[in-house]
């Protein structure tokens, strides 16, 4: 019962204490994430407040900078002046306060390139005002596309952390509604629990006031049943002692039978001893006996043994012969010599004894000296003398044919450690060394080449890292071996290393992949890539070699030249639609002119002005196109419908050829109907430039396997097949004898193919020289 009470105690109090306990961790945990939440909530607030500041300043600083451009006074470059770096700033504080946060990081870095091109603009701007030069619409118009750009980025950051301020409020205003009611409800479980400890201790005192009674009763009985057990025991005492003397009376009874047992026993083991002795007699003749047979049977099994032995070594040498023979002529390209402390072979064997001039069947016992040439004998000597006295040795020598040899000495001891014999081993290594001088030579190729050559394994580890990878990277190979090849590659290009792996695998080589990858101190390279695997001697791809040639400076020239192009096209426009006016007007003043001549010169002139006109589009459309400006604008429309009206437009101006038209009806697609007209009609004019005249040429449109395939078909002079791939690439023309008078720049057929391909759609072509062409290429149906 005390047990029961004091656990009841214990259990109340404990209960209550673990209570409290709880309810301070609770509210301690609570507050603490109040303070939490309320100073995230600050931060977000703060961010957003310098957000706006560095979009205030920006604004502040294109006031400004309008400003000087209107009125050209400098009082009004007062807020331009030092707005970059304190937006800079600002926005470096904001990037420190959101640390943690990858989105928001990604938002700053994107806001940092705009801000710095926004101020390279405002800069150039002001520049050309204080130097008195011409500021156009579209100086401008890209002012404010970065302005735009600048805004919307600062909007992105500000809504992301927005929404983390939203997320943020949510938590505090959680934490505010839970926090009271979870203390309360801690608490009020905290009194009841306290409660009910309460009363269970008031039974239990109650419970032992009634036990202390019962036991003062129950003690009062016991000590009544104590008298009634000591006279009890009295009596028995009475008859221990009783039995004590009767004990003692059969004490002396059982002396007097050991006695006799005594004299019994000393009569048996008389008799016993006399029994022994006649049988120890017995047993000594019979282990004579026994010892004579058992000498007669070791002897018989000791010859039986012998015999054995001596077969076993019999055929242990014979095995040990046919082994030597079947290891020596089963070596390839090796000559195996076993000789005697005496330099006299003891046997000899392998496939180069023909090729290094043993033609005899045995050599046994001969010595070597009359086996070789003396002076051959002669430089090998000191090699043969040193293996004997129990150096093992291995050389490289050069037979009498120039071959080259690899020689292992190798003595041959006893069981006691003394050589008894020497084993001379040699291997043709020819090719061998042929193998090590063309990894040299390769080795020297991969370390002087200009192009970066990594080495991979399948999972993308770096396994070789040669000089020009650590010039174009800027990594050295301590830096990169063993480790992944995606450390090069942009973030926006991770998914570039398993496509191509996967490629790869297939047994594919990638050659001349243009991409992008990442430098050592951060700048994005442009990169051609040639990727092959690299096989064992079973076939199996094990790793993956790695060609890249960094073109950055080749794609700045391409830029630089598609600009000048994009730039003389522009202004030789404005020009050529005058002349074409002026050639216009002229044709028709000199319509009903009598002089022949005249008519036929303008009318050609209009001709070759147009070869001009389109030629500076196809010129515009390139630098557009490779600068991304080129607008495809989809709608759905009739392709069959567009063919016959390019057909029927170009049976206006050419009839030097038959066209014939064999096309399906109502196939529609979503494209842009004018540029897809464009393609049409380039390639029917190329089928015109390069075909006889009054040839026929065939235009089909047909449906296969859910794309509108459409094709054109001449009987012209054809492609040669080594030129046949080439034909869409830019600026590429076929030169032959035949095209030399064909005018052309090699445009046409590649905005075709890019037209084509940024309507997910193919190009191709079939042709073979002398025997035309067909030119094919396919949409998909709506």
């Amino acid at each position: 019962m005390r047990l029961n009470f004091t656990r009841n105690l214990q259990l109340g109090y404990g209960a209550s204490v673990l209570i409290l306990l709880i309810v301070g961790t609770v509210s301690y945990n609570t507050i603490n994430n109040l303070l939490n939440s309320n100073k995230a909530v600050g931060h977000s607030t703060l961010v957003i407040q310098k957000l706006e500041q560095s979009i205030s300043l920006m604004k502040d600083a294109e006031t400004g900078q309008r400003g000087f451009l209107l009125t050209g006074k400098a009082s009004f470059l007062g807020p331009y002046n030092g707005a970059y770096l304190k937006a800079q700033g600002l926005i470096t504080e904001v990037s420190t306060l959101t640390a943690d946060n990858p989105r928001q990081q990604a938002n700053l870095a994107a806001i940092r390139t705009i801000l710095t091109r926004r101020m390279a603009i405002l800069k150039d701007l002001v520049s050309k005002k204080q130097q008195k030069q011409a500021i156009s619409t579209v100086n401008l118009e890209e002012g404010k596309s970065a302005m735009d750009a600048l805004r919307l980025a600062v909007d992105r950051a500000e809504n992301t952390e927005r929404k983390l301020l939203n997320e943020r409020a949510a938590v505090l205003e959680r934490y505010t509604h839970i926090a009271p009611a979870a203390i309360i409800t801690a608490l009020s479980i905290a009194i009841v629990i306290t409660l009910l400890s309460y009363f269970n201790i008031m039974r239990d005192v109650h419970t032992k006031d009634s036990l202390q009674r019962e036991l003062q009763l129950k003690e009062q009985e016991t000590a009544a049943f104590n008298e009634e057990l000591t006279a009890a025991n009295e009596e028995i005492t009475t008859a221990n002692e009783e039995l004590t003397s009767i004990n003692e009376e059969l004490f002396e009874a059982q002396k007097a039978l050991s006695l006799m047992n005594g004299s019994l026993e000393e009569l048996v083991e008389a008799r016993t001893r006399s029994l022994a002795k006649s049988e120890e007699e017995t047993q000594a003749l019979n282990e004579e006996l026994t010892a004579i047979n058992e000498e007669l049977a070791a002897s018989n099994e000791e010859m039986l043994a012998s015999n054995e032995e001596l077969q076993r070594s019999r055929e242990e040498i014979q095995k040990q012969e046919r082994l030597f023979r079947s290891i020596a002529v089963n070596i390839p390209r090796s000559l195996i010599l076993v000789i005697d402390k005496n330099h006299n072979l003891i046997t000899m064997e392998g496939d180069l004894m023909e090729k290094l001039g043993y033609h005899a069947e045995s050599y046994a016992g001969m010595h070597l000296s009359d086996v070789s040439s003396p002076g051959q004998y002669e430089a090998t000597r000191e090699y043969y003398d040193r293996m004997l006295n129990g150096e093992q040795i291995r050389t490289e020598l050069k037979s009498a044919g120039g071959d080259d040899l690899q020689v292992d000495y190798v003595p041959l001891t006893d069981e006691q450690g003394m050589v008894y014999a020497g084993l001379v081993i040699a291997l043709d290594i020819s090719d061998q060394k042929k193998a090590e001088e063309h990894s040299a030579k390769l080795a020297a190729i991969v370390e002087s080449s200009d192009d970066a050559i990594i080495g991979k394994s399948l999972d993308g580890i770096i396994t070789s890292w040669n000089k020009s990878a650590e010039r174009i990277f800027g990594y050295p190979a301590s830096e990169m071996i063993g480790h992944s090849i995606l450390k090069l590659l942009p973030p926006d290009r991770q998914d570039e290393e398993p496509q191509i792996i996967a490629r790869l695998k297939n047994g594919e080589r990638v050659e001349h992949f243009e991409t992008k990858r990442l430098a050592s101190d951060g700048r994005i390279l442009d990169v051609s890539l040639t990727i092959s695997p690299i096989r064992d001697s079973q076939g199996n791809i094990t790793g993956v070699s790695k060609i890249a040639r960094d073109i950055s400076e080749q794609k700045q020239d391409e830029l630089r030249k598609n600009d000048f192009i994009g730039m003389v096209s522009h202004e030789l426009k404005t020009p050529l639609t005058s002349l074409m006016a002026l050639i216009q007007v002229a044709n028709l003043k000199l319509k009903n002119n009598p002089d022949n001549f005249l008519a036929g010169a303008m009318e050609k002139a209009e001709i070759q002005a147009r070869r001009m006109s389109s030629m500076i589009n196809g010129f515009l459309n390139i630098s557009r196109l490779e600068s991304g400006k080129i607008a495809i604008d989809k709608e759905v429309f009739d392709l069959d419908l567009l063919i016959r009206e390019v057909v029927e437009e170009y049976e206006l101006t050419v009839s030097s050829h038959i066209i014939h038209i064999n096309i399906c009806d109502h196939v529609q697609v979503n494209a842009d109907r004018e540029k897809i007209g464009s393609v049409i009609s380039n390639l029917i004019s190329n089928a015109v430039k390069y075909s006889p005249k009054q040839r026929e040429i065939e235009v089909q449109c047909a449906l296969v396997d859910g794309f509108a395939q459409v094709s054109i078909k001449d009987e012209g002079m054809g492609v040669n097949a080594q030129d046949l791939p080439r034909i869409f690439d830019r600026y590429y023309r076929v030169e032959s004898n035949n095209t030399r008078h064909i005018s052309g720049f090699g445009i046409g057929l590649y905005l075709s193919a890019e037209i084509i391909r940024r309507h997910e759609g193919r190009i191709w072509a079939e042709s073979e020289s002398g025997t035309g062409s067909v030119f094919y290429f396919s949409l998909p149906v709506v």
